[in-house]
């Protein structure tokens, strides 16, 4: 069972976790519709409705084992004037949102720290500094670990466009096999040890720039 420092530190991540979730994937979705796709707008995915956007289960999985996801965002590249660019700014636009909450909530801690607002009530101000330290940090986390060139994240989508990698076999075989490698890579812990260095040195460049 989860003790009172683990159940309150779960609860402080769940807004986090559903912001990320929902603005990277509205992100994809305007990205799409604003290049001419619209298959996003017909599917009700240029919302910032929670419901559109999270999968119960990938979000459980993230906030449990660290990694998750999200309802994946529909498209068809077939509607882009430029197909190869258009699809390379549709898979970032996510990664980059959660990049930019990630600064918002940065600058609002700033705001806060600066504020002196709750310093009577210790408690209260430590879990406030730390919700919003938590959702600027997760989603640095979400910007990393989707910008993997890996298949299943967005980083993929941008080197499958930039080299064509469906000529080789090593993409294809990989583009099979990704789902299990990733989870063994997850499970091993392999993948954490992989992008926290990442994750560290941009959170901390960040937070050492804005605060």
């Amino acid at each position: 069972m989860l003790d009172n420092f683990d159940l309150i530190y779960t609860l402080l991540t769940l807004p986090g976790l559903l912001v990320g979730f929902v603005f990277h994937e509205f992100a994809h979705a305007k990205m799409a519709d604003r290049l001419g796709d619209p298959t996003p707008r017909t599917q009700g995915r240029i919302t910032l409705d929670p419901r559109s956007h999270i999968d119960i289960i990938g979000f459980i999985v993230m906030l449990i084992a660290g990694f998750g996801w999200a309802k994946p965002v529909m498209t068809n590249p077939g509607y882009y004037k430029k197909p190869r660019r258009d699809d390379i700014l549709v898979s970032v636009a996510g990664p980059f949102m959660n990049l930019i909450i990630s600064i918002i909530f940065l600058f609002i801690m700033k705001i806060y720290i600066l504020s002196g607002v709750f310093t009577n009530n210790q408690s209260l101000w430590n879990n406030i500094y730390i919700l919003l330290f938590i959702t600027a940090r997760i989603n640095v986390v979400l910007f990393v670990l989707n910008m993997i060139p890996f298949p299943m994240f967005d980083g993929y989508h941008v080197i499958s466009n930039l080299f064509n990698t469906w000529r080789y076999r090593f993409f294809n075989l990989l583009e099979q096999y990704g789902m299990v490698i990733f989870i063994l890579l997850a499970i091993s812990g392999v993948l954490g040890r992989i992008i926290l260095p990442i994750v560290n040195v941009v959170f901390n460049s960040l937070f050492n720039l804005i605060l």
